[in-house]
């Protein structure tokens, strides 16, 4: 799919964690990749880690200030890929206890905010093809589980998104990704967990490759940590 080996990427959240593996990976395969992040002392560290970036944007994607600081900088470049990776963690409550507060910023930083710049940058990105949107969900957007109700909406609102988008990108030589990993092992205190250089190679491979998946599930669980199938 990918012709053009030396396009140039931006990675939302990509200071730290899988998106900084993703920037990684990127990196060491010649593209050229714009860092962004909401901590600028991360950015800077991230910067120094890599080769290839051509700038670093610091900025809450929630601020339509920073969606069009990110355009303006994809526009500069050249950007044909856009991976969305930032996300934060679901709150694990019943909804009742949930906030409005935690509401809110769960819809805008896992739905909206992705959906927001996807809109601003696919013009930019349509023109600069063959490229792409590869768009980092969970599992929890395959699967219904208890104390998930806002974190699922969003994941499964991204789905439907990217799905659907998929459909009219096909027309434009772009190819639009889901990504449904498993918990990722970012956290020292986690007794288990997917690899990010791990996932970050898994996804790399199948975007670029002209046959690869659309759908990628990274299921790295314990099988009790899976759930139980039906035979019905």
């Amino acid at each position: 799919m990918m012709q053009d080996i030396n396009s140039n990427v931006i990675i939302t959240a990509s200071s730290k964690g899988l998106g900084f593996a993703i920037a990684q990976k990127f990196a060491e395969n010649n593209h050229g990749i714009i860092l962004h992040g909401r901590d600028a002392k991360k950015i800077q560290e991230a910067k120094q880690s890599l080769n290839n970036v051509i700038c670093t944007i610091q900025g809450d994607l929630r601020e339509q200030i920073t969606i069009q600081k990110i355009y303006d900088n994809v526009l500069e470049y050249g950007i044909s890929i856009l991976v969305n990776n930032a996300a934060i963690p679901c709150y694990g409550l019943p909804l009742a206890q949930m906030s409005v507060e935690q509401v809110n910023e769960s819809m805008m930083t896992n739905l909206f905010s992705p959906i927001f710049l996807s809109h601003k940058l696919y013009p930019v990105l349509k023109k600069n093809s063959p490229g792409g949107i590869i768009n980092i969900n969970s599992i929890v957007g395959l699967e219904s589980k208890k104390y998930r109700s806002i974190h699922s909406a969003t994941k499964w609102g991204l789905k439907g998104f990217s799905k659907s988008l998929r459909i009219e990108a096909a027309d434009d030589n772009m190819k639009i990704m889901n990504v449904y990993p498993s918990r990722i092992r970012t956290v020292k205190e986690y007794t288990y967990g997917l690899d990010s250089s791990y996932v970050a190679d898994l996804i790399y491979k199948e975007f670029t490759k002209s046959n690869g998946l659309d759908e990628l599930v990274i299921d790295g669980r314990p099988p009790q940590f899976k759930p139980v199938l039906s035979e019905n």
